[in-house]
């Protein structure tokens, strides 16, 4: 008799009966849900757009990229300088940034409400310009501080006695800059650690210099550990500086080299992919050790009891503290700056001011000219889009993450994970990754301001969802509970409780993600086109010239445009909107 093949169960539902029960199982969960799980697979293919093409074109071919890669005839140089900048910078930004914070922490309470902000303006300082100030101050021949040295009895010569070309001044560069972010992160941990535990062991015997280091420092492990990781990091996917410093001695970086192959035609696009796979896997590595690192935090829990600052401070200690700050601030931040100036106010560049031959002409020529108001224009075009985009997604991600909870349980793990994804790969592999994805002929993005509104939203992602994140859990659960307790729809508390109550933080976040898009060098330059190119590309291309005058005044442009975001940031959130950058 045949087999009745109407009742007969299909072989897959009747050896698999669990993993049919658990697909429905999903499903039904999942479908309460759709809006933010739609969310989550926007942001996973915002974030994986460069890093897919990236590793696609490494591995594609059997790998011809990174056999390639392996007989690179430049491959140790390249590499041991990479590891050397990440060290030195490394090195010399978290000895630096942990003294100002020190420092900052030293210093009376009426002092230090007046310069506690001051280690941050290098971050203020547009990337491009902070380099190209430094490049008119330490020159060899026409440094204006080189001059100044060399007019002492203590140095001669045509030039130096600063070299800011070489290898060596790069890293120290470097670890000055990035060492306004350690501040940041120390001297935020010294606030929240309070004063009580260093002050018994001064009660029980212990000098300052043995609570600072039985004390003190390892009770900021999280917080050292923490900004180790990021600041290396940073160090190792630097571009700007090695890109405009090391170009003159022929100095490469795995950033700067990847440029130079991109830059080349035709693009050896597998090579250059190839090349930054393993500046991406030692970032994944990084922040597994960083996270098993910190696993048990509890140890380090040091808040003190007392609200309020009673340790005895000395005026000299204090006076001493703010010299040290007033010193990293003059050379970091200040000089660079009045350097510029004097080169977009004087004739030419020369290395010595001259105040009566000083000059308006090049701001007129500037301001005159076509090109650098289109890329004014297309600055804040992208910026303002970029903005106006990354804020209500980085909202949205936000919520989801707070409200974990009452999330199908996927959802927030793998939003918290995508949005925090960008700050691991360094933003030169990022932009080179968006470079590969957009040049594709299926796309056809590369060179338009989409492309660049895109890979900004993606960069600017974790920073978004990091301040909002912060803003919603400020507000705490009792008022937005209250709201729902009262009747109210969700979406009627999100627009009636939740703006309003947030609208300062947004803003404030708002302004910082502006002020970071103004400053952003790396991606733009990558997917510039010959009509989209955006103030930080034009400057860089001035600059290569050899226009300093030009180049000055740009800078000097960018810097305004950058301040008017700072002004913004401080007057919706106040002195503390600095520490967001």
């Amino acid at each position: 008799m045949a087999p009745d093949l109407q009742t007969r169960p299909a072989p897959e539902a009747a050896d698999h009966p669990d993993r049919s029960t658990a697909i429905i199982r999903v499903g039904r969960a999942a479908r309460p849900h759709w809006p933010w799980v739609l969310l989550t697979v926007v942001t996973t293919a915002l974030v994986l757009v460069p890093v897919i093409p990236l590793q696609w074109q490494a591995w594609s071919d059997g790998a011809d990229g990174m056999r390639r890669l392996v007989g690179m005839s430049d491959l140790q140089n390249v590499a041991v300088n990479t590891l050397t900048l990440g060290i030195g910078a490394l090195v010399v930004g978290m000895v630096l940034g942990t003294v100002l914070a020190l420092a900052s922490y030293s210093m009376r309470p009426r002092l230090r409400k007046k310069l506690e902000f001051l280690p941050v303006l290098p971050m203020v300082v547009p990337s491009v310009a902070h380099v190209v100030g430094f490049v008119f101050l330490f020159s060899p021949e026409n440094g204006y501080a080189n001059t100044l040295l060399r007019a002492t009895p203590f140095f001669d010569g045509a030039s130096g006695p600063i070299n800011v070309y070489t290898f060596e001044w790069i890293v120290v560069y470097t670890g000055t800059h990035l060492a306004a972010f350690v501040y940041l992160f120390v001297y935020t941990g010294l606030r929240n650690l309070g004063s009580d535990y260093a002050l018994a062991a001064r009660v029980n015997g212990a000098g300052p210099v043995r609570a600072l280091f039985t004390i003190t420092l390892p009770l900021l492990r999280p917080t050292l550990v923490y900004s180790s990781v990021v600041v290396f990091l940073l160090a190792l996917g630097q571009f700007t500086g090695p890109l405009l410093l090391g170009r003159r001695e022929g100095l490469d970086v795995v950033t700067t080299k990847m440029y130079t192959l991109s830059a080349e035609y035709p693009v050896d696009y597998q090579l250059a992919s190839a090349l930054g796979t393993p500046l991406l896997l030692l970032a994944i590595f990084l922040v597994i050790f960083q996270t098993r690192s910190l696993a048990n935090q509890n140890r380090f829990v040091g808040q003190g009891a007392s609200s309020l600052d009673n340790r005895q401070l000395t005026s000299t200690g204090s006076a001493v503290s703010a010299c040290i700050v007033l010193a990293y601030t003059t050379i970091a931040a200040f000089l660079p700056l009045l350097a510029i100036a004097f080169v977009g106010l004087s004739p030419y560049w020369s290395g010595t001011p001259s105040f009566g031959a000083m000059t308006t002409e090049h701001f007129s020529a500037v301001l005159n000219d076509p090109q650098i108001l289109q890329a004014v224009t297309t600055t804040l075009t992208v910026s303002l889009t970029g903005v106006a985009i990354v804020i209500p997604l980085g909202m949205l991600i936000s919520l989801a993450i707070y409200n974990r909870d009452r999330m199908w349980r996927p959802v927030p793990a793998v939003l918290d994970l995508m949005a925090n994804m960008p700050l691991t790969v360094p933003a030169a592999l990022l932009g080179f990754g968006f470079l590969f994805a957009f040049s594709h002929p299926g796309i056809g993005l590369y060179g338009s301001q989409t492309s660049m509104i895109i890979a900004y939203v993606t960069i600017m992602l974790p920073y978004s969802v990091r301040y909002q994140l912060a803003t919603i859990m400020s507000l705490g659960r009792p008022t937005l509970e209250a709201s729902q307790v009262s009747g109210a729809h969700p979406l009627r508390t999100f627009f009636q409780v939740l703006l309003p109550l947030a609208r300062a933080g947004i803003a404030s976040s708002a302004a910082i993600v502006f002020v970071l898009l103004t400053h952003e060098f790396g991606v733009s330059l990558l997917l510039r086109g010959p009509t989209t190119k955006v103030l930080s590309v034009v400057l860089f291309d001035e600059y290569g010239g050899g226009t300093y005058a030009q180049v000055a005044v740009i800078a000097l442009l960018m810097t305004v445009v950058t301040g008017l975001g700072v002004a913004l940031a401080m007057a919706f959130g106040g002195r503390r909107a600095l520490e967001r950058l």
